[in-house]
């Protein structure tokens, strides 16, 4: 089991989790994005965490393939901006947990 600590002041985060293997899939439509925030339900079960590989973030680059662009980001969007459509570079091995697993977090303001 794992706690995931602040790194400023040491403050437990989350309670004891366990780590899944691989990130789940989930097929999100619409109707299944909260109403109010607009954001599509957890892909990490209550009381657990993993860790994803893949790039996330900014910074974002301008693709290679223009013509067959890949998502921004794994689970995301693609996104297009004056230069063209953009993949991140941003960090990897980025920890997952469930939101109601670190209740006292807060999303970054915009």
């Amino acid at each position: 089991m794992t706690v995931f600590l602040c790194s400023k002041c040491g403050t437990a985060i989350t309670p004891e989790l366990a780590e899944l293997a691989a990130i789940p899939d989930l097929s999100v439509g619409e109707r299944d994005r909260d109403k109010e925030t607009r954001r599509a339900p957890s892909t990490i079960p209550q009381g657990r965490y993993a860790i994803d590989p893949e790039p996330w973030g900014p910074p974002y680059v301008v693709q290679d393939d223009q013509k067959n662009p890949k998502p921004a980001q794994p689970r995301g969007p693609r996104i297009c901006r004056e230069e063209g459509f953009v993949i991140s570079a941003g960090s990897r091995q980025t920890v997952l947990v469930h939101p109601d697993d670190a209740a006292g977090l807060q999303p970054l303001p915009n």
